[in-house]
């Protein structure tokens, strides 16, 4: 299972690079940028055009592409899988929790 997070996480650092040099406080990708600016080989993988759950901000599933965007600072606040887009927010750290 080690294997398989370690993969997932390289797979997905085409998104961390992505935000963590693209981004601003809120980011917004249609998944034909997916496709073709972080996936140019293999494409949005099919179950992220039809279930929201694939989206979910959450490490406990290597499967899924969490990584990518929690390892750059950000959070999906918004996904659109009819109009096929995702909206990201740059976490904030509060100053109190330092």
């Amino acid at each position: 299972m080690e294997n398989l997070a370690k993969e997932r996480q390289k797979k997905y650092d085409s998104v961390t690079h992505y935000l963590t040099t693209n981004g601003g406080s809120q980011v917004t990708l249609t998944f034909t940028q997916f496709d073709e600016l972080l996936f140019p080989h293999s494409g949005l993988p099919k179950t992220a055009r039809m279930d929201v759950d694939w989206w979910a901000n959450d490490y406990k599933h290597p499967e899924k592409g969490a990584y990518g965007w929690l390892n750059a600072s950000y959070q999906v606040v918004q996904i659109n899988i009819e109009k096929e887009y995702v909206v990201f927010n740059k976490l904030l750290k509060s100053k109190w929790l330092v």
